[in-house]
């Protein structure tokens, strides 16, 4: 029985995504596979029980039977941070290691996606490198590459992991750094000992967002056209300059939500001219009937939202900063980009599995 261990440079990697497409592929490939989040940061309700955001989705989708108790045995509260201030014996690798046990029972392989960035969890005595030690567990790094790659992280886990290290995996690269990536960061990394087994293209679903998510987080209502509160969103631009150059502004973005302020009549019929998903007017100003009406012609809903446009902006950063997979559109995409885009065959052969 094989363990692999996904974890990541820094925060909202993809982490989620990776381990929903290996999942799914491993499965395909005949493999009984089990799967844990050992230290979750997204709680939820199923039920009377608080668990893991993540691990519930990636519980259903890969439709296991281990109960989710298990599958998320610990999950990171106020409550549970205060109580570790507070010096008392938590026992959470003892929880994770009894969990663990029973997910691996008749199991080929294991997934276990790590808490946040590698460091993530030390405090609470149940650290990347403490699990992965318990479980005697290979790794799989992610790395955010939209920006940057992060060589130094990279190497410092593999630095403390050594040979548990399978190889690493560059997400949401932008295309234009695509070539310098594959002649310059791949043979540098491997000449450290550390192999790129995929490099992902930053995917326009995976990055989208949904009319009735943004409506939520931002608490905003939507007040015409709430039938394509589905639709997703990929881009934003903001309406403050004058209609003019909105307009050729505008009509350089697809798929895209315009935040602008509720007095902006002029700037909301410029963007309902072009390719806009929804309109987000700010400051709870009203928007005029002549808006609605043809917001509605143009099937566009529009979200009204209490605060000050450029309050809201820094909202929508924050939102596709730590965007996560949950609509059934971008589930498939993480799967069917996993599955295409990483490198398998070396993968298995790292981690000594035959199909």
């Amino acid at each position: 029985m094989k363990t692999l261990f996904v974890t990541s440079t820094s925060d909202y990697c993809g982490k989620t995504v990776v381990a929903l497409g290996l999942g799914k592929k491993l499965q395909s490939d005949g493999f009984k596979v089990g799967y844990m989040k050992a230290v979750g940061t997204h709680p939820t309700k199923d039920g009377d029980r608080i668990v893991d955001s993540d691990a519930l989705l990636i519980h259903t989708v890969l439709d296991l039977e281990d109960p989710i108790e298990n599958v998320s045995p610990v999950v990171v509260t106020q409550d549970l941070i205060m109580q570790a201030y507070e010096g008392e014996d938590l026992n959470l690798g003892q929880k994770i290691i009894q969990a663990y046990e029973e997910i691996s029972k008749d199991k080929d392989i294991v997934l276990i996606s790590g808490p946040g960035k590698f460091s993530s969890g030390t405090s609470l005595g149940v650290s990347a490198r403490k699990i992965i030690n318990d479980f005697n567990a290979n790794a799989l790094i992610i790395d955010k590459s939209d920006e940057d790659v992060s060589i130094d992280e990279i190497l410092m886990i593999k630095e403390i992991l050594q040979d548990k290290v399978v190889g690493a995996v560059l997400n949401q690269v932008e295309f234009p750094k695509l070539d310098f990536i594959e002649r310059r960061v791949k043979p540098f990394l491997t000449g450290k000992g550390v192999d790129v087994l995929g490099v992902f293209l930053k995917d326009p679903i995976l990055m989208s967002v949904t009319i009735r998510e943004l409506a939520d987080t931002l608490g905003g209502e939507i007040i015409c056209c709430e039938h394509r509160a589905d639709d997703l969103v990929e881009r934003f631009s903001v309406g403050a300059m004058n209609v003019e150059g909105a307009l050729k502004y505008f009509r350089k973005v697809r798929s895209k939500a315009v935040i602008t302020g509720g007095d902006r009549a002029d700037i909301q019929l410029a963007a309902l001219e072009t390719d806009t998903r929804c309109l987000i007017l700010t400051g709870n100003l009203y928007p005029n009937d002549i808006i609605i009406a043809r917001a509605e012609e143009r099937d566009v809903p529009i979200i009204l939202v209490r605060r000050d446009t450029l309050t809201i902006v820094q909202q929508v950063e924050d939102i596709m900063m730590s965007l996560r997979v949950r609509d059934k559109r971008k589930i498939n995409r993480a799967i069917q980009l996993v599955s295409e885009d990483l490198d398998f065959s070396t993968l298995y052969e790292r981690l000594e599995l035959n199909k």
